[in-house]
């Protein structure tokens, strides 16, 4: 094919290898080949400057025109090609970006609702916060609680301790878990007591509606407001309360009424970060009515010995109040 072809490039060719090449030529599957020769031959004769193309300038003119042709067909397929391939990776790129985008937002999401920011009070110590649906919780001495920095499909938070909640309504429910039970709202004022060391635990209702479902159990109690669950032996009760003795810490007040004095010192030494001793159980009968607000530890102590028969005394090395009944003289 290649001598063929140059022969008839030269106008060389003898009559039956006309024939030949014309057959050859008309075959289709000699396109490639015959495309290739007639680009070698033009680059080849390019380079060359002794050939010239004066001989058979028609000739020579079908040729330049056939391997222009082709040129530009090819460039012309490889233009569509090379325009599908941008328009399929630009769709590629997109799917590719705006997945990215997705996954990226859905793990960020995932992220933030499982990742839980822990508050710790300690005690002598309050402090309030805004929740990411915009509930206020106000935190008591000794208290931890954690919530999710993302809520999903439940307000879930956890407490130990005592903390006073604002909840803004909502149709995701409020979850509060506590070691005694969960409380669930929508939208209510409340407060939640569940302080593990001395194994209480007490829920008031101000405002709204609370449901306090006990670990273990399927079923719940609704409380309205004015009501309280307190933990009681091995089981709960409901009973109905005047609510400021239990929620009006929040506001820097300590209401009590004929509060037990075992109960008395336990708040007192959250509220103050102090240790309190006493060690005869007639003590224990003992009750304390009254209201706390700016007062000094040294004040409190003097208003207990004037208000019961006791006296107390302070170690300033362990730093520790003790108290004993007053000795009769």
């Amino acid at each position: 094919m290649r001598s063929l072809f140059r022969k008839y490039y030269y106008s060389v060719l003898r009559p039956d290898e006309f024939d030949k090449f014309t057959d050859s030529l008309s075959d289709k599957k000699n396109e490639l080949i015959i495309s290739g020769l007639m680009k070698s031959l033009w680059e080849a004769r390019m380079k060359d400057d002794e050939i010239t193309h004066s001989a058979n300038p028609e000739l020579w003119s079908r040729i330049k025109e056939a391997v222009l042709l082709d040129k530009q067909e090819a460039i012309h397929r490889k233009m569509k090609f090379y325009v599908w391939g941008l328009r399929i990776a630009a769709v590629l790129v997109i799917i590719l970006l705006f997945g990215n985008i997705f996954f990226m937002q859905k793990s960020e999401q995932n992220k933030l609702t499982t990742e839980l920011q822990t508050i710790t009070t300690p005690y002598g110590a309050k402090t309030s916060f805004t929740l990411p649906d915009s509930s206020v919780v106000w935190l008591n001495s000794g208290s931890t609680f954690s919530y999710p920095l993302n809520f999903d499909k439940t307000r879930a938070v956890t407490l130990v301790g005592e903390a006073y909640f604002k909840v803004e309504k909502s149709n995701m429910p409020f979850v509060v878990s506590t070691g005694y039970g969960d409380v669930e709202v929508k939208g209510t004022s409340f407060n939640v007591k569940a302080y593990t060391d001395d194994n209480a635990f007490e829920t008031t209702l101000e405002e709204g509606a609370v449901v306090f479902k006990a670990s273990g159990t399927t079923s719940g109690v609704t409380l309205n407001p004015g009501e309280q669950m307190v933990k009681a032996g091995n089981g709960f009760v409901t009973k109905n309360v005047e609510t400021k003795y239990f929620t009006s810490w929040k506001d820097g007040l300590l209401f009590f009424n004929r509060e037990p004095f075992p109960s008395f010192i336990t708040k007192l030494e959250r509220w103050y970060n102090i240790k309190i001793e006493y060690t005869d159980p007639a003590l224990d009968e003992l009750w304390y009515t009254g209201t706390l607000e700016m007062e000094s530890v040294s004040e409190v102590m003097e208003m207990i010995s004037k208000a019961a028969p006791v006296t107390y005394s302070f170690n300033a090395k362990t730093r520790v109040f003790s108290i004993k009944p007053e000795e009769n003289n």
